[in-house]
């Protein structure tokens, strides 16, 4: 049986008010087309191809982050750890493409408001 069970919140007059999520691990069907967008490891300098690579939540899973496109970006496994364990912050740009912002310098200060992404592509 490949049933999953998907939780709907309800309203005080049954009116569906959420709809809960059922897929953390990205499918095929996304991961092929997570390859085709980013092609490779997108943290800025990295270029390790995608059977290297994870796909990482931007708003992670637990956070109620959707597995979908439109919040995932590939990532190395060193550069995923990177992610997660330092203040490193990533977000699609208006165009799709993941941008990057490092840490701040120094302790209590603001990070740098410069985004950083990959050079832009040569070609198909």
């Amino acid at each position: 049986c490949d049933a999953d069970i998907l939780p709907i919140c309800l309203g005080t007059h049954g009116q569906p008010l959420d709809v809960g999520r059922t897929q953390r691990l990205v499918t095929t069907a996304i991961w092929l087309a997570l390859i085709a967008r980013d092609r490779h490891c997108t943290f800025p300098g990295c270029t390790r191809p995608p059977v290297m690579c994870h796909a990482h939540h931007i708003t992670h899973w637990a956070n109620g982050g959707p597995t979908s496109l439109n919040n995932l970006v590939m990532l190395c496994g060193h550069h995923h750890r990177t992610i997660h364990d330092t203040t490193w912050q990533v977000r699609l740009a208006a165009d799709g493409r993941p941008e990057f912002r490092p840490p701040p310098r120094r302790p209590h200060h603001p990070p740098p408001e410069q985004w950083i992404r990959q050079r832009p592509r040569a070609g198909p």
